[in-house]
């Protein structure tokens, strides 16, 4: 989504022509991810959103979570669309939603009126119909902010002015207000990692994914806390280039693994996840991230083959 104002959603409809709307807190609209065979709705308050973080590599989200923090800076599923895409309406006969997954000619502008000269894919109103009853539990404002969410905000910020040891900080005290909460943990990873406190980022790691729940994949990449995806590459590859040097360290392979994982890299992150997974401090994790991997590349295929 852009923003002309906090509080103007600005989205694409089925026709490609760009729209404004004036909204308010409770405004909200259902967002259809596709990827493979799995598909998945959210909501999106776009009066509170300020830009997109995560991205969910399973597609799993704990969608009981009310914190505000989520609803500021909340996940993509799958893969990662943007900091801020613009919203596109799927054509329906009884119900709105929309999709990041779209395509249209180069020429398009940002600010015009522009016929697509590609279709979208579109869901069809069965599958929706099946899901109506619950997305309705997810439609719920979020909670007021708490001091978990300030700190949270505050840790955004920090990471964003390239302040990492502060973020990491900042992240860690969030994790001490909402120890429930399995989605902050990944933040306070890459806040480590961007510190280059390389072991202590690898120990984090372990823990967050402990917190995953054993049916789901809950493994969250936190993309979107860099202003320039430049300098998250510039720092995988330093982290690369530290873990050539040294007799191979496990911890490090691991936290490679997952960078790589994270940016979608899935033939280069094997090989660092294979090694970590001969050590057996780091084996559950390194199995676990395989296995999503595994995943990951059958959805791609499939997607390939459509």
């Amino acid at each position: 989504m852009e923003h002309v104002h906090r509080h103007i959603h600005v989205y694409r409809d089925h026709r490609n022509r760009i729209h404004h709307r004036r909204i308010w807190p409770r405004y909200y609209f259902p967002v259809y991810y596709e990827w493979g065979p799995y598909r998945t709705f959210r909501f999106v308050y776009p009066y509170y959103h300020r830009r997109y973080v995560f991205v969910s590599l399973g597609g799993y989200w704990p969608t009981h979570y009310r914190y505000i923090r989520y609803y500021w800076y909340p996940s993509h599923c799958y893969d990662w669309c943007g900091y801020s895409p613009v919203a596109r309406e799927v054509q329906s006969d009884t119900y709105n939603y929309y999709t990041y997954n779209y395509y249209y000619d180069d020429t398009v502008s940002s600010t015009g009126s522009t016929q697509s000269s590609q279709l979208l894919n579109t869901v069809d109103e069965n599958t929706f119909a099946d899901v109506r009853a619950r997305l309705a539990d997810q439609a719920e404002p979020p909670d007021a902010q708490t001091l978990a969410d300030t700190r949270f905000d505050e840790a955004v910020k920090a990471f964003e002015s390239a302040d990492y040891g502060e973020a990491a900080d900042k992240f860690a005290e969030a994790m001490v207000l909402a120890p429930d909460d399995m989605v902050l943990p990944f933040a306070y990873v890459q806040a480590l990692f961007a510190d280059k406190k390389y072991l202590l980022a690898a120990q984090a790691l372990r823990q967050a994914l402990l917190k995953v729940p054993a049916e789901e994949e809950g493994v969250f990449y936190p993309r979107g806390l860099y202003s320039e995806e430049d300098t998250l590459f510039e720092q995988i590859d330093h982290l690369a280039e530290r873990a050539s040097l040294c007799v191979p360290d496990p911890d490090l392979q691991l936290l490679l693994g997952y960078q790589l994982l994270g940016t979608g890299e899935l033939e280069a992150a094997t090989e660092p996840l294979e090694q970590a997974k001969l050590d057996s401090t780091n084996a559950a994790s390194a199995t676990m991230l395989l296995d999503l991997l595994e995943k990951i590349k059958t959805e791609t295929d499939e997607n390939s083959n459509q």
